[in-house]
């Protein structure tokens, strides 16, 4: 069945630049291709996305647009998951199924939105697994794990507020258990602790 985004790329730029720079529109298209659930941890994270932005002197438009995308190929049939993997990025095919729409998500945005912010991209595709430690890319990683929709009240965003690197390995520390990719993960974004 046809989304409303697969239609995007028949819009003119303008027509296309005008839903992007319109929040309530681009609201409107993102509920359009998701369900109500992932939708609402959409704009949970979007939400918190921008409020650590703020904290941290960061494009705060930027970062909620970014929360708003991450998700946008999370509900897409596995199949189609597999081809955009097999097409731009076969080494990610063997990731687990929860991981392989953040990578896919980098590509879709692309394709479907026309998006080339490569920041946004970059902090889409590490989502779920963070090797990236660039700004939004741990804005972003943050504000998925703990927008408020998911009802996890600890202390992680207080930390957040004032050391997103320190978040970052508090939100590891407490995976630790479950989260698969603990270590690639951990080593990534210590690689470089400088890089704010």
């Amino acid at each position: 069945m046809s989304k409303p985004i697969d239609n995007f790329h028949l819009l003119s730029s303008k027509q296309r630049r005008f839903i992007l720079n319109n929040d309530e529109v681009l609201i409107d298209l993102v509920r359009s291709n998701m369900s109500e659930r992932r939708f609402r941890h959409s704009l949970g994270t979007a939400e918190l996305c921008k409020e650590l932005a703020l904290c941290h002197h960061y494009d705060p438009h930027k970062a909620w647009l970014t929360g708003l995308l991450h998700d946008m190929a999370k509900e897409i049939p596995p199949e189609e998951t597999n081809r955009y993997l097999e097409y731009y990025d076969p080494e990610k095919l063997d990731e687990p199924d929860k991981v392989k729409h953040s990578h896919v998500g980098k590509y879709y945005l692309r394709e479907k939105l026309h998006i080339n912010d490569k920041d946004i991209l970059n902090a889409v595709y590490n989502h779920t697994v963070l090797r990236s430690n660039d700004k939004l890319s741990l804005i972003t990683y943050v504000a998925d794990k703990r927008e408020p929709n998911r009802g996890i009240n600890d202390e992680v965003v207080a930390i957040a507020r004032k050391d997103l690197k320190k978040a970052v390995e508090t939100l590891i520390n407490k995976w630790k258990e479950k989260h698969e990719y603990k270590d690639d993960a951990l080593k990534a974004y210590l690689k470089d602790n400088d890089n704010d």
